[in-house]
């Protein structure tokens, strides 16, 4: 007897997006895709986690199902209506829109789509950012922070060390003088060995 069940018979476009939102789960980017009514089609855990911390902050965020409770911030909001009302106006894709709020590191790029169908119309691609200012790489650890480390090699305690600055893969790849594949290797060690899904939950533990 077979150990798998017999699969449904799926079409091959349906079978792509499954395996699409997989895999978009597991980017270290926040993506958020919303309606023409800036009603959410679809997100992923770190679009959910910096959307929480827009919302509520960084230590009420930790706390939440962001998944949950999942709601649009008000500056993005804003940012979304603008460029329906460019749209509108100029039946043209305008300019992304880029949102920030640098004391918190967040930071969002606004996209409007529109595909060209007549039976489809456009949506907002955003993609979030959430990561510390460079300026919170001198704070102290917490007593919690160090212990989290410890469970870290310390070439893995080097490379998170560098998450919580707010480094990217290639800036953390030039400064400890690895390659970027290797950074990537040992960020899936740090989320596992931490029990989180992104960088961006790895730099708000480090800076709790």
């Amino acid at each position: 007897m077979s150990r798998h069940p017999t699969p449904l018979p799926v079409d091959a476009a349906a079978q792509r997006i499954i395996h699409f939102e997989i895999m978009l789960e597991e980017v270290p980017v926040g993506l958020l895709l919303l309606d023409w009514d800036f009603q959410p089609l679809w997100y992923n855990h770190e679009a959910a986690r910096a959307c929480a911390v827009w919302n509520h902050g960084e230590r009420k965020a930790s706390a939440l199902r962001a998944r949950q409770e999942f709601a649009l911030p008000a500056p993005l909001a804003e940012a979304c209506r603008a460029l329906r009302e460019s749209f509108a106006s100029a039946n043209l894709t305008t300019h992304p829109r880029v949102v920030s709020d640098h004391e918190r590191g967040l930071h969002a790029r606004i996209k409007l789509h529109a595909p060209g169908r007549a039976d489809q119309p456009p949506a907002f691609h955003i993609q979030l950012d959430y990561r510390r200012p460079r300026g919170d790489r001198d704070r102290p650890l917490s007593p919690g922070a160090v212990a989290l480390l410890a469970r870290l090699t310390a070439r893995e305690r080097e490379v998170a060390m560098r998450v919580r600055e707010g480094l990217r893969t290639l800036e953390i790849a030039a400064e400890l003088h690895r390659s970027p594949l290797t950074i990537k290797t040992q960020l899936a060690a740090i989320f596992a060995k931490l029990g989180v899904r992104g960088r961006s939950r790895v730099a708000a533990l480090l800076n709790r």
